[in-house]
């Protein structure tokens, strides 16, 4: 019985401490009326900022998609009855207007390895190799991106005939645990190899493609410069 007692002189006492806290809320609020009004204001405009940004952030991604795809579509076009260089040259200024107004956005972030490879094309490797370069901070945490980007500096190192570089970035797609391009860097690699004289790591790089890739589209060729 005691016990019970206690319980209700526990919920009877409960109202009071309540009323007792409302009132001292209250109190508080017509006192630090101005306080509240600036504190709960604060916190709507930085919601509404928020829910600005993030509106504006996605129309301007699906703005900077737009860009790129009529971009790639006019370049697509122009090597229809150009060739890679005019066709470089014709689509070099809307490149550039995408990176200059949305470069942070995916979209230019993607374009960046697309106008790296019609830099190459086109003739322009110096800024094949930046876009590649900068393309390559962008996606180091997607092994197939990354591999896809360090094939693209590989080949414009060649193209400069600069193999040391070359050499460089076609061994750490071949050293990656990812496979994408692995083929076609231990090809080169083989390649580069013997251009430099060193045919005993040629020969190797030959066999590791033939080993690792039996059914690759340079295994024939490889058989036959193995094999001879």
């Amino acid at each position: 019985m005691a016990k019970g007692t206690s319980t209700r002189k526990q919920l009877l006492k409960e109202p009071d401490q309540f009323i007792t806290f409302s009132g001292k809320l209250i109190a508080f609020g017509r006192s630090n009326a101005k306080m509240i009004l600036i504190c709960t204001g604060v916190v709507l405009v930085l919601l509404i900022t928020a829910a600005t940004v993030r509106q504006v952030s996605e129309r301007n991604e699906n703005r900077a998609s737009e860009l790129v795809e009529k971009a790639v579509n006019m370049y697509s076009a122009a090597l229809q009855d150009t060739d890679p260089k005019t066709a470089y040259d014709r689509v070099k200024a809307d490149f550039n207007a995408i990176f200059n107004g949305y470069g942070s956005k995916n979209a230019a972030k993607i374009a960046r390895i697309l106008y790296g490879d019609i830099c190459y094309h086109g003739g322009d490797v110096d800024t094949a190799i930046v876009m590649y370069t900068r393309a390559l901070d962008d996606f180091t945490q997607f092994p197939a991106l990354k591999n896809l980007i360090l094939s693209g500096l590989g080949h414009a190192y060649v193209f400069k005939k600069d193999y040391d570089q070359a050499i460089r970035y076609f061994e750490m797609i071949a050293s990656d645990k990812d496979k994408t391009m692995q083929s076609g860097a231990l090809f080169n690699l083989a390649w580069l190899y013997d251009a430099g004289g060193d045919k005993a790591k040629s020969t190797s790089m030959y066999k590791q493609l033939l080993a690792d890739f039996p059914d690759s589209l340079y295994s024939e060729l490889v058989k036959e410069t193995v094999s001879g």
